[in-house]
């Protein structure tokens, strides 16, 4: 072993460049790898805590809802009786106050057999019976600590919402990091301010999401036909199939809606998988093939020892043992990068990932250690390979081709499609996230401020209102139940207007009042605006209208309320869907937000006077104005992460690519030392070399370009699918990414080739 490290320091400080670029980019790959895929773990460990999650379902229908309505809960109890706890859970952030300090808390309404289904630890205070009183809250440790301090919190009172007083009766452990759920407080089920609302026809209902216990016994499609027969009978679930999901699968379910849990990015999965793939290929072909490249030119060092004795084996055993150097050093430092450039990967993420904790799961072990048995061998044993079975007297003369360059011609071409591909996806990327942001989306959204009421902002909303419009920078404000982006309440089924049957689908519904054209900045197309007499009226968009195919409005409905007005056509969902079908009701007393229109002339104080009327009400409320501009954008977060991830891995390809370069260009003017000097004595030029040694480069990049654009066209016609308005593939991001390629790459390698073709030809043909 000695020996080899000997061998190995030499060789080291003989090519300090080549050694430093292939160590240097496996440490990079590696360290990425160790990061990506503790993420990627971690992601897959969700709720596997759960001590039930084998026995653990959920009621999902066949269209992605994952509600039921509440009234169903004793029936599917009693029908199927191989389903041994059942709760229904819907999640809410609310205000509270505790010793005239309000906060908000985020807070799950359920059932007693909540406690049972997902084994929930009652830490101090009452077991038996909890949640039974609808006064009954159970807290969490964290939270109880930070209310309470260190006074014991069973007993203690908090008032919740609209003064509505809660007794803590237990306190329970804390939501793990990998669950899906998360909470501060339990509520018992029966909670006004809890559950979404269902509309079908004139009805509506509570709906919530259904999670139970099966017996390990029990026929799974059996359970499945029992509750889609016990749903049938009501409105809006005759013709619906049901599914019974394993609870283990909703975390990664991510086209459900109205869902009461957090889910994973699967699409930020999917591409942190293949990216790790991919870099940790580019990192590996450069490993192999720089090292492969040097090591073919230690003929010298090969057929001396092989003249003195050597034995195949012995040649073969020295390539292996400082291969594996190389790669324990490169392990050595991805452990340290790793730990430089978590900070950058955690904002990403989302989450920290804990060096100290990775290195100690043993997928990861298991993946580093095959990658560094399978690397070493590979660049240990090819140049032994292919050295050590010819004459050494051919070798000294040069006989013999050790190696054809075009191989090294296609590693780095496929490095360049990949970092090409890269450039322009994340081109696309930023591209369309900016299309969405700037689109028109039907109002003026500039100084345009929302406002969450709770308590008894509310119901004295209208008072708010008179008061704010009496500052000059306040323009308008409009009271709304749910509001654009952010609606609560759907409904569909079908109503009778005189002889003539209405069927509609998912049609959203926003209470308001007469301000709320006005503040939003919409036109009315057809009839008048909403009046302070007015009772069961709505208005609805030209959709709708149209959709419904109606020739007038006189004497309409829609379930009862009379359409006295038409609006132009606005967004209010996300740019994933097209527009849909709204329909804004007059119902000023029923209200969620205030949404404010402001001048935009001095907005910090406009703001302190917005929070100043508010906590005239509510004193102890914290009240935090959000400008639609920045909360809309804020909707494409997941957009903007998928594009800050493929520049980092565009960077660190774009960087593996050109060390590589770097390397192959290095090697290149060593090996052509001899024919640079003999050109430069015969009076060649600087720039003549240049493009000698720079010819095959852009040779390499030129086909990579035909090979990345196709390849990125499809991906980002793919990823723009689930937009349903999307921006233009230009003909310029192509051309940009290809050209910024090229311009990197030569500037990579110009600089070693300038050194080159600068250096004295004497010195040149003297050295060789």
């Amino acid at each position: 072993m000695n020996s080899a490290i000997k061998s190995y320091y030499r060789n080291f400080k003989k090519q300090k460049l080549i050694y430093g670029i292939t160590i240097g980019g496996f440490a990079i790959s590696l360290a990425v790898l160790i990061l990506i895929v503790s993420f990627i773990l971690e992601e897959k460990s969700v709720d596997k805590h759960l001590p039930n999650i084998t026995n653990m379902y959920r009621i999902k229908q066949a269209n992605g809802n994952a509600q039921i309505p509440k009234r169903i809960y004793e029936p599917i109890l009693s029908c199927a009786p191989e389903i041994e706890k059942l709760c229904l859970i819907s999640t809410n952030e609310t205000f509270y106050e505790y010793n005239n300090e309000k906060k908000w808390a985020s807070v799950v309404s359920t059932n007693k057999d909540f406690f049972e289904v997902f084994a929930i630890e009652v830490i101090e205070g009452q077991k038996e019976g909890l949640l039974e009183a609808k006064s009954d809250v159970a807290v969490t440790e964290s939270f109880a600590k930070k209310v309470f301090g260190e006074k014991n919190p069973i007993g203690e009172i908090l008032e919740f919402g609209n003064k509505e007083e809660k007794v803590v009766k237990a306190v329970i452990a804390d939501p793990v990091k990998t669950s899906s759920l998360k909470y501060d407080v339990i509520f018992n089920l029966e909670q006004e301010i809890f559950g979404s609302t269902m509309g079908y026809n004139s009805e509506s209902y509570k709906m919530f999401d259904a999670i139970f216990l099966l017996n390990a016994s029990a026929n799974y499609t059996e359970t499945e036909n029992r509750i889609t027969e016990i749903l049938k009978p009501y409105e809006g679930y005759k013709e619906t199939t049901l599914k019974i999901q394993p609870f283990k699968e909703v975390y990664f379910d991510t086209k459900g809606d109205n869902d009461e849990f957090s889910h994973a990015n699967l699409n930020m999965i999917r591409l942190l998988s293949w990216v790790a793939i991919i870099i940790l290929l580019l990192a590996v072909i450069n490993y192999i093939n720089l090292t492969t490249a040097f090591n073919n030119e230690r003929h010298k060092e090969i057929c001396i020892r092989k003249t003195s004795g050597a034995r195949r084996i012995s040649i073969f055993s020295q390539f292996l043992k400082e291969s594996y150097i190389s790669c324990l050093i490169a392990f050595i430092l991805a452990i340290g990068i790793a730990l430089l450039i978590s900070p950058l990967f955690n904002d990403l993420f989302g989450r920290e990932i804990i060096i100290s904790e990775a290195l100690h799961k043993r997928q990861i072990i298991i993946a580093i250690i095959s990658i560094l048995i399978v690397v070493g061998g590979v660049t240990g044993l090819l140049p032994a390979l292919s050295v050590s079975r010819f004459n050494p007297i051919d070798l000294l003369q040069r006989k013999v081709k050790l190696q054809d360059s075009n191989f090294r011609g296609i590693y780095n071409t496929f490095q360049l499609v990949v970092t090409m591909s890269l450039i322009i996806c994340v081109l696309i990327i930023v591209k369309q996230i900016n299309y969405v942001k700037i689109k028109n989306i039907g109002f003026n959204k500039e100084y345009l401020l929302s406002v969450r009421l709770q308590g008894k902002t509310g119901p004295k909303s209208g008072v708010i209102k008179e008061n704010l419009l009496k500052y000059p920078n306040i323009i308008d404000v409009s009271a709304t139940h749910g509001r654009p982006f952010g609606i609560y309440s759907t409904g569909s089924g079908s109503w009778k207007d005189g002889n003539i049957e209405y069927r509609i689908e998912n049609i959203s519904h926003v209470n308001t009042d007469t301000s709320f054209l006005s503040t939003f900045g919409l036109e009315l197309v057809k009839g008048r605006n909403f009046r302070p007499t007015d009772k069961d009226v709505c208005i609805i968009n030209e959709k709708t209208y149209n959709f419904l195919q109606f020739d007038n409005l006189d004497g309409n409905t829609i379930w009862g309320s009379k359409i006295i007005g038409v609006v132009k056509d606005f967004h209010f969902k996300k740019m994933y869907d097209e527009l849909g079908f709204i329909q804004l009701k007059y119902d000023p007393g029923n209200v969620s937000h205030l949404n404010i229109r402001i001048s935009g002339n001095n907005i910090p104080e406009t703001i302190g006077i917005i929070k100043k009327e508010l906590k005239e009400f509510e004193p102890g409320m914290t009240v935090e104005p959000e400008f639609y501009n920045d909360w809309i954008n804020s909707m494409y977060l997941k957009e903007e992460k998928q594009a800050k991830a493929i520049k980092i891995y565009a960077a660190i390809a774009l960087l593996l690519s050109c060390l590589g370069l770097l390397g192959l260009a290095e090697f290149s003017t060593i090996k052509r030392t001899k024919e640079i000097g003999i050109r430069k004595v015969n009076g060649a030029r600087i720039s003549e070399i240049l493009n000698l040694l720079n010819s095959d480069f852009i040779k390499w990049i030129a086909i990579a370009f035909l090979f990345a654009t196709p390849v990125a066209w499809y991906a980002m016609d793919k990823w723009l699918e689930n937009f349903a308005y999307k921006t233009e593939m230009s003909w310029w991001v192509f051309a940009l990414a290809g050209l910024s390629t090229l311009l990197i790459a030569l500037i990579t390698t110009s600089w070693q080739s300038f050194r080159a073709a600068t250096r004295n030809p004497v010195e040149a043909l003297r050295y060789e």
